[in-house]
């Protein structure tokens, strides 16, 4: 009985435990914080005018900055309501926070930041080189030079005592076609992040240090992880006209799936993958842009 009651108190007091580990007068502080991205965010997401949309990304990048330098800061709790993503992996070592700039012809340029899991802050700035980068399923990079991405989710796994993130992002790409992505993320013995590593196995000898997938601006497909399949999924896409193969501007998914599964220390390719419901509830998503809406402003 005793043992039953620390466990019931510990259930209702863990949710507290994260502001507790701030000072009251600092947790107000990230709320003002908050508040100000929060409106910066109704620019970036809403405003008709390219040059304001761009103003409010440093706007935002300025007032994050300020809010990650104050003590214990990684424990704040921040607002669903707010224009980025969030990601945290499964041992709570770090945040990733991720938004875009779209300009007038549906070019998408990314922003973000890696928090580590500190009192004082340390973090890393994620500078979007995508356009400067060939070959981005084959190489490594660091921070300075980052696949751009808005990560929508994330799988650890391990091999020996190397952890490797594995992130979920979407790309806005251009105005005929968008990409999904898995990332490899993991840190040096410097504590450096690197992005890309070489463990995806597609097979026949062939290795990636990321995965991309680009498909039709007016489809929507899945790539995540799956923790009831225990597998990567995703979905397979292919040219809806046989004369289109190689124009990924009109690959559409067509109901079948792939993936890839964690053995021997790396991600290996899964050509078919037997799954009944999608998560939509209907094949293929043909016809339903995908949107990353980051949030809705209040009143509409």
């Amino acid at each position: 009985m005793f043992m039953k009651s620390i466990f019931a108190l510990l259930f209702f007091i863990l949710p507290f435990i994260s502001k507790a580990q701030l000072a009251p007068e600092d947790f107000q502080k990230l709320k003002l914080y908050e508040d100000t991205i929060r409106s910066y965010g109704d620019t970036l997401i809403n405003s008709q005018l390219q040059e304001n949309r761009s103003i409010a990304s440093y706007r935002i990048i300025q007032a994050l900055t300020r809010a990650l330098k104050i003590k214990n800061s990684f424990y704040y709790n921040w607002s669903d309501s707010l224009p980025w993503k969030i990601t945290i992996p499964e041992d709570g070592s770090f945040k990733i926070f991720t938004w875009y700039v779209r300009n007038d012809e549906d070019l998408y340029r990314f922003f973000g930041t890696i928090q580590m899991k500190s009192d004082t802050l340390k973090m890393f700035p994620l500078i979007d080189y995508s356009d400067f980068t060939d070959h981005q399923q084959d190489i490594n990079v660091d921070n300075n030079n980052w696949i751009g991405a808005l990560y929508y989710g994330i799988k650890t796994v391990k091999n020996k005592k190397k952890t490797y993130y594995t992130l979920f992002g979407w790309d806005g790409n251009n105005a005929a076609s968008n990409k999904k992505v898995m990332e490899i993320l993991s840190f040096n013995k410097a504590g450096q992040p690197r992005f890309g590593a070489p463990i995806i196995d597609m097979g026949k000898g062939k290795i990636l240090n990321r995965f991309i997938i680009e498909y039709a601006e007016s489809a929507s497909i899945s790539l995540n992880f799956n923790a009831l399949q225990n597998k990567v999924m995703f979905d397979h896409v292919a040219p809806s006209g046989d004369v289109l193969e190689g124009f990924f501007a009109n690959y559409v998914p067509d109901g079948t799936y792939e993936g890839f599964e964690w053995k021997k220390g790396k991600w290996h390719y899964i050509e078919s993958i037997a799954y009944e419901k999608r998560e939509d509830g209907d094949v293929p998503n043909v016809g339903k842009k995908e949107t990353f809406e980051l949030y809705k402003p209040k009143g509409k």
